[in-house]
């Protein structure tokens, strides 16, 4: 009897064992054809698309959009700073953070003998521990309760993070790696500001002893008049150009050859060192500081001919130094005209901040007009010519395909503003134009 019992159920683990085994067959298979018919379906599609002689005419509605045309510039900042210079040869340590405001006579940096690189690393460990406890002390105010940052550096610390919270980490990191840097400025900013003071804190109290007991043995060992003070009041950078040759306006006036100039000073080379915690010589440019309103840009673009279509001072325009730096609503307050070129000094607007780090760029851009008309793709025109400004657009009559001849007025690289000549038809929104002209002859009829 249990023989019997073992039998039958050594039978029916084995009908079992077939029946997983015929439906993982099964499942497998399907899963084969799946794959087999999309890679078919992939071939046939792309086959489809690439090799057929005939593509769909599209049609389109002219819109109206706004074009900005940019003409390529060199521009360098006018240098609004005064220098402090080394009193010796030493190593620099700042006493005050990049981008602080100082008054007139606060220390501004130290200058202590060579063989102190120990030293003044200790120091500045201390420093930034020091700090660092400091902003996680302050923090930043809850937005929920408190709707409005209370200061200028909290307003960045927190567009900052909104923008780093929300760039891709997949694919192009352009836009991350834009937040990150926004974020490195908005932490000095934020560090560089009066920090909410914390009482009663142990470890704080404990930091700021430490650096002050270190900076008291750098300042026994500065060299000569090592201790450095600011002249004026205004902002402190210990990024200095290792050129020493200052233009003022006046002297971008007499320059013969402005566009090659500024193509030097963008050089590495004579790109702005971060003087901190470097060994210097005497006599050597180490801090700037700057207390002007407004900063100064020269640019020089190609002479405009026509009279009319020239900058004048009053006029205003934008500057797109980088992809993460532009300059809107410069205004235009003078303009050298020469026989080729044109300089043209531009005021930036006050709540553009720019760093020492930017001294000039060889290849900027600059919005010489911007136009609000009706719009097509540049691909959608026939037989553009940019240096006449004319083109030929397939436009829609009626239901039947018509060339006609059209004048641009303003293009970017992918939109062309136009118009049609006088005496015709003016373009309307409502207007139908062949977005791939070159599918269909004409005088067609359009279904």
């Amino acid at each position: 009897m249990d023989m019997n019992n073992s039998s039958e159920q050594s039978n029916q683990l084995q009908e079992r064992r077939k029946r997983r085994s015929k439906r993982q067959r099964v499942a497998l298979m399907a899963m084969s054809i799946l794959v087999a018919l999309t890679v078919v379906f992939t071939i046939w599609a792309l086959v489809f698309i690439m090799a057929r002689q005939h593509e769909t005419t599209r049609l389109a509605f002219i819109t109206k959009r706004t074009i900005e045309e940019t003409v390529t510039c060199p521009v360098a900042l006018i240098d609004p700073y005064e220098k402090l210079r080394a009193p010796a040869e030493g190593i620099l340590v700042p006493l005050v953070e990049e981008g602080v405001r100082v008054a007139k006579g606060d220390r501004v940096a130290l200058i202590v003998r060579h063989g102190l690189d120990d030293a003044v690393r200790e120091y500045m460990s201390a420093n930034e521990a020091y700090h660092a406890r400091r902003i996680v002390l302050a923090g930043l105010s809850n937005s929920v309760e408190e709707a409005l940052p209370k200061t200028r550096s909290e307003s960045l610390m927190r567009e900052a993070i909104f923008s780093l919270s929300r760039a891709s980490t997949i694919g192009d990191l352009s836009g991350f790696q834009s937040a990150i840097r926004n974020m490195n400025r908005a932490l000095d900013s934020y560090r560089g500001e009066n920090l909410q003071e914390t009482d009663g804190d142990d470890e704080l109290t404990e930091r700021k002893r430490e650096r002050d007991r270190l900076l008291e043995q750098l300042e026994a060992s500065a060299v000569t008049d090592g201790i450095l003070t600011a002249p004026s009041p205004g902002t402190v950078s210990f990024y200095v150009s290792p050129s020493d040759n200052a233009i003022d306006e006046d002297g971008w006036r007499e320059i013969a050859d402005p566009k090659a100039e500024i193509e030097r000073l963008a050089s590495p080379s004579l790109l702005p060192i971060d003087r901190r915690q470097c060994h210097v010589t005497a006599n050597m440019p180490i801090v700037c500081i700057s207390n002007v309103a407004a900063n100064t840009v020269i640019a020089v673009i190609p002479r405009e001919p026509d009279d009319e279509k020239r900058l004048q001072r009053g006029d205003t325009v934008d500057l797109i130094i980088s992809n993460e730096i532009r300059l809107d609503r410069c205004s235009v307050s003078r303009v050298v005209p020469s026989e080729e070129i044109d300089r043209v000094f531009l005021t930036v607007a006050a709540d553009a901040e720019l760093s020492t780090r930017l001294t000039a760029v060889a290849d900027a851009s600059m919005t010489v007009k911007a136009l609000t008309g009706s719009a097509v793709p540049i691909r959608s025109l026939i037989d553009f010519s940019a240096d006449m400004k004319t083109a030929k657009l397939k436009k829609v009559t009626k239901g039947v395909t018509k060339t006609i001849a059209v004048q641009v007025t303003a293009y970017d690289g992918t939109y062309a503003v136009i118009e049609c000549p006088e005496g015709e038809e003016p373009l309307k929104e409502a207007d139908l134009y062949v977005v791939n002209p070159w599918t269909i002859g004409e005088g067609q009829l359009i279904d």
